[in-house]
């Protein structure tokens, strides 16, 4: 029976074990990546007057895709706001 029990089960119960770590700490890293929600906004002019009326969810850190105001990539690019309150920081689609 501890023959058996060393040579069949132990491996199998050290491998699940294996698994549910790396699905942990995957879990942990996306969790982590959230934190750096930002608002962003509308910006109507170039000098960066927002529309406050909506934000959209965005972040700081560059994911390689610009925040819009919908997935499709013609629409309209949304900003964050500057220390002054105008919308000219750029901000990146969450992942």
């Amino acid at each position: 029976m501890k023959t058996f029990f060393s040579k069949q089960v132990l491996p199998v119960a050290v491998f699940a074990l294996a698994i549910a770590g790396a699905f942990t700490t995957n879990a942990m890293e996306r969790n982590s990546r959230s934190v750096d929600a930002i608002d962003g906004f509308k910006r109507l002019n170039p000098a960066g007057l927002c529309d406050d009326e909506q934000s959209y969810s965005c972040e700081s850190v560059n994911t390689g895709a610009i925040c819009r105001v919908s997935a499709s990539p013609s629409s309209q690019q949304v900003y964050a706001k500057n220390a002054n309150g105008a919308c000219t920081v750029e901000v990146y689609r969450p992942q």
